[in-house]
C-alpha cells in the first residue's frame, strides 16, 4: 500500500520498506528556502521513528536535484541562522538513523544539495550532473561539507572544491570517490529506484548496524570503537534478521529481511 504526504516544497511517499522524499520546487531548480528546511527536518524526524521504512531515496523533480540555498531569499535578507540549524539537524538525522539513505543527483547538485548528499549513505549520479559548493561566492561557509567532504575525497580535493568554488561533473565525482554509481539521465528515477532496490535486498539488521560502525570510523579511538562494535554486533547476531539468515541458509533460499 502506497502512502503519500504532500508538503509545500516536497512530498513524502512510502511503499513497503521504501520511502521517497522528492523536492518539488521545480521553478527554483529545487532551491531550498527556510520553510523547506523546516519541512525536511519534520520529514527526517518522522522517518527516523518509522518502524517499517528501511531505505530512503531523496531526489528532485525537474531539471535538477537541488541547487542549495535559495539565493533570492538570501539576497532579500530572509535567511536567518535558523535556516542553517534546521538544515544541519535534518542532515544529521539522515546520517545517523538506522536506515539506508540514498540520494539521486541529476542536473545540478550544488551547495546544500551536495551537503545533503554527503550526509547520505549512497550517491547515485548522472554523468552530466554539475556538482559543487559555491558558498564562497556568497561569502558563506558551505555547511558541514567542510567536515564531511574531506572524509570522502581527502583534504586536498576538498579544499580545491570548497575554496575554489568550482564545479565538477559525474564522471570526475565517481573517479575521486564522491559518488558511488553513475546512471543514464534518461528515466533517471527508474535507474535510481533500481539501484536502491539492490541495497534494500541487502538491508538486514547487520547491514544497518554496519552503517553506524562505518560512520564512526574517523571519530573514535580503537577502544571506543571496539566497545561499540560488541554492542552493535550483539544486536545484529541475535536479531530476527540473523535468525532469517540461518533459516535461508539451511533452505538454500535468499533471506527475506524484517
Amino acid at each position: 500500500m502506497e502512502q503519500l504526504q504532500q508538503h509545500e516544497f516536497m512530498r513524502l511517499e512510502k511503499k513497503g520498506k521504501l520511502a521517497w522524499i522528492t523536492f518539488t520546487r521545480e521553478h527554483k531548480l529545487n532551491a531550498v528556502n527556510t520553510a523547506g528546511t523546516s519541512q525536511l527536518l519534520t520529514i527526517a524526524r518522522a522517518l527516523r521513528e518509522d518502524p517499517d521504512v528501511r531505505v530512503i531515496i531523496i531526489r528532485g523533480e525537474g531539471r535538477a536535484f537541488c541547487t542549495g540555498i535559495d539565493l533570492s531569499e538570501l539576497a532579500d535578507d530572509q535567511i536567518e541562522m535558523a535556516y542553517h540549524r534546521q538544515f544541519e539537524a535534518a542532515l544529521r538525522l539522515f546520517e545517523t538513523m538506522e536506515k539506508l539513505v540514498i540520494v539521486g543527483m541529476h542536473g545540478y547538485c550544488l551547495g546544500g544539495a551536495l551537503q545533503l548528499s554527503l550526509a547520505a549513505d549512497i550517491r547515485v549520479c548522472t554523468t552530466d550532473c554539475w556538482i559543487g559548493l559555491p558558498a564562497i561566492k556568497e561569502s558563506l561557509i558551505p555547511g558541514l561539507s567542510t567536515w564531511r567532504l574531506p572524509r570522502y575525497v581527502g583534504w586536498g580535493r576538498a579544499k580545491k572544491m570548497i575554496l575554489g568554488g568550482q564545479n565538477i561533473q559525474g564522471e570526475e565525482a565517481l573517479r575521486i570517490g564522491l559518488v558511488d554509481h553513475l546512471v543514464p539521465k534518461e528515466k533517471f528515477f527508474v535507474h535510481l529506484d533500481r539501484e536502491a532496490k539492490k541495497y534494500l535486498a541487502a538491508c538486514s539488521t547487520g547491514n544497518r548496524m554496519s552503517k553506524l560502525m562505518v560512520n564512526q570510523a574517523f571519530d573514535m579511538d580503537y577502544d571506543q570503537v571496539l566497545s561499540n562494535y560488541f554492542k552493535l554486533q550483539e544486536r545484529a547476531q541475535f536479531s530476527l534478521d540473523a535468525q532469517e539468515a540461518k533459516r535461508a541458509y539451511r533452505a538454500g533460499e535468499d533471506p527475506q529481511w524484517q
